[in-house]
């Protein structure tokens, strides 16, 4: 019976500690640095204030929007809902310039990660759908043709005219 009980003493703790404290799994170590649920882990971006070359009417992105929408099913051609043209693409001072037949798109990104020729080609005079992505840890924003090319920018700030 003693036995038993030592037993239990330790095998109690053990036991509660692989179960963990009741969450689904995916709760992160550290909440300055979430994970998604692969495990992957988001750097939060610092956000930058808007740089001088944007224009003073531009608004701050400050959550996701969502600007066209291009749905894809099986056998079947992509339709583009709300989308809209690329008319020129560029990146100077740090500032990535997206100009689009409804609005301009300015993003903070260092000009070294974006090539313009490549996107260039890739997207300018194409319908495209773009997401622009803020959450608390990062901006994105995100670029879709209805051909299929995708591109995605990390970037520390964004805002719209």
């Amino acid at each position: 019976m003693l036995r038993l009980l030592c037993a239990a003493f330790v095998l109690i703790p053990v036991l509660l500690a692989a179960c963990g404290d009741g969450d689904d799994g995916t709760s992160s170590p550290d909440p300055d640095y979430p994970t998604s649920l692969n495990g992957a882990t988001i750097v939060p971006v610092t956000p930058v204030p808007k740089p001088e070359t944007v224009p003073e009417a531009a608004r701050k992105i400050e959550e996701t929007e969502v600007l066209g929408e291009i749905t894809r099913q099986a056998n079947a051609t992509p339709e583009g809902v709300d989308t809209r043209r690329l008319t020129d693409a560029a990146c100077l001072d740090g500032v990535l310039t997206l100009q689009t037949s409804e609005e301009t798109v300015y993003a903070a990104l260092p000009c070294d990660r974006f090539d313009e020729e490549q996107v260039g080609d890739a997207f300018l005079g194409e319908e495209i759908a773009i997401v622009l992505e803020a959450t608390d840890v990062r901006y994105r924003v995100l670029l879709e043709t209805l051909g299929g090319a995708l591109a995605e920018f990390t970037v520390a700030g964004i805002w719209v005219e």
